[in-house]
C-alpha cells in the first residue's frame, strides 16, 4: 500500500475481518472520519454522561458509553486523513479494505 501520509484517502471494507483486534482498529479508523466525528460530538452534547443514584445511603454512579457511529458493513466507504498512524493502522487490515485517493 503506496499512501503518502497527509493525503486523503477513501477507505472502502471489501470484507469483515475475522479478528475482534482487526474490527476494533477498523472502527478506530472509520470514527476518524469528519461527517462521523461531527456525528459523534453532535449526539454526545445532547446525551447525559453521568447518572447518578443513592442505594443504600451511597452515591452510585454510571458513566454513559457512545456507539462507535459506524457502520462494519462490506461496502462502507469513509474518508480519512491519511497521518502516520492511520497508514500503519491500515497496512495491519490491508486484507479487508480497499484504499484509493480520495
Amino acid at each position: 500500500m503506496d499512501i503518502q501520509p497527509g493525503s486523503k484517502v477513501t477507505v472502502e471494507l471489501t470484507r469483515l475481518p475475522r479478528r475482534a483486534a482487526a474490527r476494533k482498529t477498523l472502527a478506530r479508523l472509520f470514527r476518524k472520519d469528519p461527517v462521523v466525528a461531527r456525528a459523534q460530538r453532535k449526539i454526545a452534547r445532547r446525551r447525559p454522561s453521568w447518572q447518578e443514584w443513592t442505594r443504600g445511603g451511597n452515591l452510585w454512579h454510571h458513566q454513559m458509553r457512545s456507539d462507535p457511529g459506524v457502520s462494519l458493513r462490506p461496502g462502507s466507504k469513509y474518508c480519512l486523513l491519511a497521518t502516520l498512524d492511520v497508514v500503519r493502522d491500515l497496512n495491519s487490515v490491508a486484507d479487508c479494505v480497499k484504499v484509493t485517493p480520495a
